[in-house]
């Protein structure tokens, strides 16, 4: 008897998981698994085997597999939602009507799969990993996974974080041990290995708090509220560039609908793990240049720093967005697939890119444009043109051209115009850096993040930064109201810092300043990077060794992501609005790469040494920025994955106390104004109807409004402020407070002014 194909065993499982989809009185276990694989799992399995005629090896395929699958399910949702409406549904985003929608795209990948590959294979084993390469991988792996779970779940119980602590110590362990055995394991246990320790490391801060923690998390997951009560994404509900990305609307509510999963765990679990495949392609695009080794270093340097474990957790549309970025990378990087092919599926995935966040399309437009003018003064210059030759003899043309770059522009401008209207926080960005280019006495200081550049003499104090904020507020008030008299009490709050512990006392006694050591490494690892950058980029232009052989267009692509970096340093307004650190972590896309082989390089005095010394240094780079190292000596400020306490947890940890006290102002205050800090409204916007004032600086305080004092301002009288690409934290005057209002509501973290 003939085994079924692939193909069909496949389409016959979507069609099962549709009738589960449809079933009255359905097992919840049951339905999550149906729907995963309804809008993840068939669809990465089909789009996996085309993608075997895009990059030529297994987990370059499974990787594009997922994007794509990522992309199909936000394409399907965006179809249903503009069509059905067109025959009188009102609510297009049902569970029925997706479940439909998602049968279908399974169908048409099938039959897409049909057309570029031919008959599918039949039926067959899984084929299992060596067990001696594999199983202590996956035991240490999925033992990392398990503690960081239970490090966040007993932090949000009000536990110390020395669990937290045990598991970023398992994943270095994990690291370690793939680059110790590097030679031993096949590429398929190392990229397992790198998904098991993204996975751990983000979770680790994702997981935080029993309500939606984080800050562009808040608005998101607001967004996605709004789309799935309405069944229906309108983008004119709510004409915010943040509700045109589908990564968080339409692609959370599809898969909300469909595996029954509460809102809260897709934002802070599903999401942050299909972002952790965004290491696993940084591995696999440095192995097409070089060997294992090298490429596990690129993927470490990914995960350690500090943007992605801090922050990407909390920007929804930004790790969609970079998964899909790790993949156009991958099929630019694969100089061994059809050039055709690979040009086809990167246009793609920009598009995809475009539908999932702004930001990220804007950076990635400038890089690729950048990168082109780059690219033309590399194949102009003699000594430049012949090394490019010698490297790379087949690449006569450019991978990237302008009509690609030119599709990504129209999707862009077509998206944020006519069809969301969506562009003034594109338009603000370029009058206000139009206005630095021709002004430059009207130049405003920049975020703070341009510090960490070695080529930035720039340096804004807090104290400043609080005395700018006090006059804007001044600017904003309309003049100099008496309650303002009272603002100049407000000073910059002393940054907060863990004790030290047994081992870093031991150290004080013996004269090491534990506290300045600590700032000292995170300095020295902020410009290391930069470094190691410059040097990967110079030794790849005249370094003879053949054992890392970039492609022409990954040098130009890392090129023009220094020509976006440089541009955010000199034009301040661009680092405000898109974040410097953001971006270099976009950039590691194409940056890791030379990272990975300048530390190599910069170590090559140690000759046969210089691998084990470049993996050790990585590692330590590892514990350091994540805050392993720091934690285990004290003097340091305390991050969100580790502890109860720092800058982080002031202001994006929602506490019981301030959701009582939103739900006693909702009952006592009508009409009145209702007054706070940004965010305190930020940890509780979900909670909160219409948009009350959002800042509680004394210049701005109304008479007869009521102000909400959150946790930090009630335990430590302390308010943070974002001002200019920057947070200030400074001391609220509560006595101005008690001198003009009245307390009429107070509990163990919250008080009630009017």
């Amino acid at each position: 008897m003939t085994r079924p194909g692939q193909r069909t065993v496949v389409l016959g499982s979507v069609l099962a998981a549709a009738v589960v989809e449809l079933m009255p009185g359905r097992p919840a276990v049951l339905v999550a698994l149906a729907g995963l694989w309804l809008v993840l799992g068939a669809p990465a399995w089909l789009c996996r085997r085309i993608a075997t005629r895009i990059v030529s090896t297994r987990e370059a395929q499974w990787l594009l597999g997922l994007g794509f699958a990522v992309l199909a399910a936000m394409a399907a949702a965006l179809i249903v939602n503009t069509v059905l409406p067109w025959f009188g549904v009102s609510r297009p985003l049902t569970t029925g009507s997706l479940a439909v929608a998602q049968t279908l795209t399974a169908g048409a990948l099938a039959f897409l799969d049909r057309r570029l590959t031919g008959a599918s294979p039949p039926v067959r084993g899984p084929r299992w990993m060596p067990v001696r390469d594999v199983a202590p991988v996956a035991v240490l792996g999925v033992l990392a996974l398990v503690v960081a779970v239970a490090g966040a779940i007993r932090l949000n119980n009000g536990f110390t974080g020395a669990t937290s602590l045990v598991a970023l110590f398992l994943i270095a362990a994990l690291l370690g041990l793939l680059a110790v055995r590097a030679r031993r394991y096949g590429d398929g246990v190392i990229a397992f290995g790198i998904l098991c320790a993204a996975t751990a490391l983000l979770l680790l801060t994702s997981l935080r708090g029993w309500y939606i923690t984080g800050h562009d998390i808040q608005r998101e997951f607001l967004l996605f509220q709004l789309t799935s009560a309405k069944g229906y994404w309108d983008i004119s509900g709510y004409p915010d560039a943040y509700n045109a990305c589908l990564s968080i609307t339409l692609l959370p509510a599809s898969l909300a609908q469909l595996t029954a999963l509460p809102g809260a765990a897709i934002f802070k679990a599903v999401l942050p793990m299909l972002f952790a495949a965004a290491p696993v392609a940084v591995y696999r695009t440095t192995r097409n240049l070089t060997g294992k080794r090298i490429s596990l270093l690129a993927a470490i340097c990914f995960l350690a720093f500090p943007t992605f474990f801090t922050d990407m957790p909390f920007l929804g549309r930004q790790e969609i967005a970079f998964l899909l970025l790790g993949c156009a990378v991958l099929a630019l990087s694969d100089r061994t697939a059809p050039r055709r092919a690979r040009r086809i599926a990167f246009t793609v995935l920009l598009a995809g890119i475009v539908l999932s966040h702004y930001s990220t399309t804007y950076v990635l437009i400038g890089v690729l444009v950048l990168g082109k003018l780059a690219s033309g003064v590399v194949r102009v210059v003699p000594p430049l043109r012949r090394r490019l030759a010698e490297r790379a003899p087949k690449e006569s043309a450019d991978f990237v051209v302008w009509p690609m770059i030119g599709i990504a522009v129209l999707c862009s401008a077509l998206w944020t115009g006519p069809v969301t209207g969506t562009w003034q926080q594109l338009r603000h960005t370029a009058a206000a850096t139009a206005r630095d280019l021709f002004h430059p006495d009207q130049v405003q200081r920049g975020s703070s993040d341009t510090a960490y550049s070695i080529f930035s003499s720039a340096r804004v104090s807090p104290q400043q930064r609080l005395r700018d904020y006090a006059d804007s507020t001044r600017a904003r008030a309309g003049g100099e109201p008496p309650m303002a008299l009272h603002a100049a009490a407000a000073q910059v709050a002393p940054a907060d810092a863990l004790p030290l512990t047994a081992a870093g006392s031991a150290l004080n006694q013996l004269g090491v300043d534990v506290p300045r050591v600590n700032g000292l490494l995170r300095t020295l690892c902020a410009d290391g990077l930069q470094v190691l950058l410059l040097v990967g980029l110079a030794g790849t232009l005249i370094a003879t060794a053949t054992v890392f052989r970039p492609t022409h267009d990954l040098f130009v692509l890392a090129a023009g992501g220094l020509g976006v970096l440089a541009a955010e340093i000199a034009l301040p307004q661009l680092s405000v609005d898109y974040g410097l650190l953001r971006t270099f972590q976009q950039g590691l896309f194409g940056f890791a790469p030379f990272i990975a082989m300048g530390s190599v390089w910069a170590l090559s005095w140690l000759r046969q040494w210089r691998m084990p010394a470049a993996t050790a240094v990585s590692l330590l780079l590892f514990l350091d920025l994540t805050g392993a190292l720091p934690r285990l000596f004290g003097g340091y400020p305390a991050q969100l994955q580790l502890d109860n306490a720092g800058q982080y947890y002031d202001i994006y940890y929602a506490h019981p106390q301030e959701r009582a006290a939103l739900a006693w102002l909702e009952q006592h205050t009508a009409a009145h104004r209702i007054q706070s800090d940004r965010y305190t409204l930020s940890r509780l916007q979900t909670l909160i109807d219409g948009r009350p004032g959002d800042d509680i600086y004394p210049t701005l305080v109304q008479p007869g409004s009521f102000v909400l004092l959150g946790y930090p301002a009630v335990r430590k009288d302390e308010v943070t402020v974002f001002y200019q690409g920057d947070l200030v934290t400074y001391r609220y005057p509560l006595r101005f407070l008690d001198a003009t209002k009245n307390k009429v509501y107070s509990s163990n973290g919250t008080s009630v002014y009017r």
